[in-house]
């Protein structure tokens, strides 16, 4: 273990801790068994308290085992996170049980299910085993086995990363990008005194140092550089960047993630060089003025039904029926409306 990083070193000695950590809980809930009743919650809760504890550490070691770059680029680092997350499961469902036991311990303040008396007094009553809290007990107990399984798996595969992460051969500088010719030769700058940026070019400079840029790109589509910001960064300014060795990438990460993009030691002296690039103005909003309207054009924004008080007539073909309004009905009967019911009914006969 000569041979692994510190933080591999760590995580190992935590895992074999934490194994030792899970024995001696399942000693503790495999001896003497508490009964139900409040006298026993102290003993249940200190208990729980202490596999709650356990399954954090158990989170806190997966995602720091995640972090690591023998967790992506080894076969052993991949089974490790899984082991880890196999102790994590297990670890919780190890406090599932002993709180499920809690829970029946508090819970016995009621006999067989019935409801408390009107009065509100509880006579004092012995506590006694009850056999659903043994049954979550046992329960927790079957599950140690698998957990310090767990944490031997994770630690022998932890250390097997660890130690090839270690031999790898370092990557290349610059390894070969898809769609660009093998032939490809970028220029590289004498002098970084001598290299000229536009003010695009160095903009995107010092955005680039100051916040997180980072560029992607996926196969038969165009490159996408995202800026983190509102102000934005055109692919081609990125590729001037990269020809003068101004620019490099974080090639830990595939091109369809994101690379993040940060500058050189030449990207540094020219940065320092130019100064901060200056902020783009905001552009003015233009504030043009309408037309002021005559009277005829006024009337003409209304419909021309409503300009010359015409009703819509129907078209011929409309089939819809006109409904007329019931309101002449209701108008008296005068002298000069015609003759009555009466006189016609006369006349008739």
């Amino acid at each position: 273990m000569d041979n692994t990083s510190s933080e591999a070193s760590r995580t190992i000695t935590r895992l074999r801790s934490l194994s030792a950590d899970f024995g001696a809980l399942g000693e503790l809930l495999s001896g003497e068994r508490p009964v139900a009743g409040y006298s026993s919650l102290p003993k249940l809760t200190s208990w729980y308290a202490t596999a709650q504890g356990q399954s954090a550490a158990a989170l806190t070691l997966l995602l720091t085992s995640a972090e690591q770059a023998y967790a992506h680029t080894t076969v052993s680092g991949h089974h490790a996170v899984g082991s880890l997350g196999q102790l994590v499961k297990i670890s919780s469902d190890i406090t599932a049980h002993v709180m499920a036991a809690v829970a029946v311990a508090a819970e016995y303040h009621r006999v067989d299910g019935l409801p408390d008396p009107p009065n509100g007094q509880m006579t004092s009553r012995p506590s006694v085993r009850r056999s659903v809290l043994d049954e979550h007990l046992d329960r927790a107990v079957e599950l140690i086995r698998p957990a310090r399984a767990a944490c031997h798996n994770a630690a022998t595969f932890t250390e097997t990363a660890a130690l090839r992460e270690a031999s790898r051969p370092p990557a290349p500088a610059e390894p070969a990008e898809p769609g660009r010719s093998p032939f490809y030769i970028p220029q590289h700058p004498s002098d970084s005194a001598s290299v000229t940026l536009t003010a695009i070019q160095h903009r995107a400079l010092h955005l680039i140092h100051t916040s997180t840029v980072k560029y992607s790109r996926w196969p038969r589509k165009r490159p996408v550089v995202d800026s983190g910001s509102p102000e934005r960064i055109t692919a081609r300014s990125v590729d001037a960047l990269e020809d003068k060795r101004l620019v490099a990438r974080d090639f830990r990460t595939g091109l369809h993630a994101g690379q993040r993009l940060h500058l050189t030691s030449d990207g540094l002296q020219v940065l320092r060089r130019l100064g901060p690039a200056p902020e783009p103005a905001v552009p003015a909003r233009p504030t043009t003025r309408a037309p002021p309207l005559s009277a005829d054009a006024a009337s003409s924004r209304w419909p021309k039904c409503f300009r010359e008080g015409a009703l819509r007539r129907p078209h011929p073909h409309d089939r819809r029926r006109t409904v007329l309004p019931a309101w002449p009905a209701l108008i008296p009967r005068t002298e000069d409306s015609g003759p009555s019911r009466a006189a016609i009914g006369s006349t008739l006969t």
